[in-house]
Parts: C-alpha cells; structure tokens; sequence
C-alpha cells in the first residue's frame, strides 16, 4: 500500500464509521495541520521511516478490529471505538520527530548520519497527550479515554508504583476489556507485524 492510498484508507475508515460531532475537523487537523501521514513510527524501532506512524495505526486498527470480533465484544466495543482508539491512539507522535545528524559506529569507524530525532513541542505526556489532542475537536467516551491512556501498559513508567498511576491503571483494565485490546494490538504490531523494519544489531 502506498503513502496516498493508506492515507485515504485511514481517512475513509474515519469517516464512514465514526457519526460523531468534530469528526470532520478531526481528520482536517491530523491532515492539514500534523505531519501524521509522513512522520515516522520512532526514532530507531519499528517503522522508523517516513509514513510510518500511519503505517503502524492502520496496523493497530486491524489487529484490534480482530481482537474484538475474536472475543465477541463487537456489542459491547462499537466499531467507532475502534477506529478512533487504533488509529489515533499514537496521534501524540505528530509534530513530534524530526530529522537531524548523529555520529554512529559503523564497521568500527564513526560515520555521520541522518536519523530522526525526538523534539517534542507539547511535552504533556504519550497517552494522555493523544486522548486530549483528540479532544480538542471530538468527545471520546470514558472507554475510549480509558484505552488510549494506557495503551503503553508496561512501558508507562507510573503504573509501577501505586501512586500516582498503579490504581488507575489496573482499575481501568479491570473496568473497560478495550484498554487491555488496545495495548496487546499496539505491542503485537510494533514487536511482530512491523519487527522486520527495526535495525539490525
């Protein structure tokens, strides 16, 4: 699939499920005013390349769609939920990396090189940041919210200890089966769907 036709993929999976006030300028700022058809996934993992954060959340989108039909919970999880919580769950990843040089040790030699380089604009989090640019231009429900905060599980430091974010955390898995859903869909594509892009050692 190329840039353009995921691009519309994504745009088109928005529009025809998701019936909700804001959803038109929603997707007229992820394409007008971020780069999240263009930036890369991360600085040097999975989908470190242009156009890989759109990449990996139609990745996300997919596998949770599968999750959710899989164990039943189509009833339960709408299919707007979906499409809002697996494609926009990263949106905190736009306007967030850029490209610079770094010297890096090649065949035992340092070499400069282009990487892509973090240079956060709105440090206000990951999950959070994301539920509340969503926000900006469209109401998510208490399950949506629930589920792009915590779709780093493990990899939210805070959920370590019981203050501030433990509590939370395990209250909200418990509460709502999307916030579980979401993180396993998210860690299965960047550590198995997308693995074959992350750099060699």
């Amino acid at each position: 699939m190329t840039k353009e036709e995921r691009k519309d993929k994504i745009k088109s999976i928005l529009k025809e499920n998701v019936d909700r006030v804001g959803i038109d300028a929603l997707i007229h700022h992820i394409e007008n005013d971020t780069d999240f058809f263009t930036a890369p996934c991360s600085t040097q993992y999975h989908l470190n390349t242009e156009g890989g954060l759109a990449e990996h959340s139609l990745n996300v989108y997919n596998l949770l769609k599968e999750k959710v039909e899989q164990f039943k919970l189509t009833k339960e999880i709408p299919h707007s939920s979906v499409a809002l919580c697996g494609l926009l769950h990263d949106l905190c990843k736009t306007n967030f990396y850029e490209k610079g040089k770094k010297w890096v040790k090649i065949n035992g030699g340092w070499q400069e090189q282009e990487v892509w380089m973090v240079k956060d604009k709105f440090p206000v989090g990951h999950g959070e940041k994301s539920v509340f640019l969503i926000q900006r231009h469209l109401l998510l429900d208490d399950t949506e919210i629930a589920a792009i905060r915590w779709h780093m599980m493990a990899f939210d430091a805070g959920i370590h200890f019981n203050y501030p974010s433990g509590f939370p955390f395990r209250s909200a898995t418990e509460k709502y089966p999307l916030v579980t859903l979401l993180a396993t869909a998210d860690i299965e594509s960047g550590n198995i769907i997308e693995r074959d892009t992350s750099p060699k050692k």
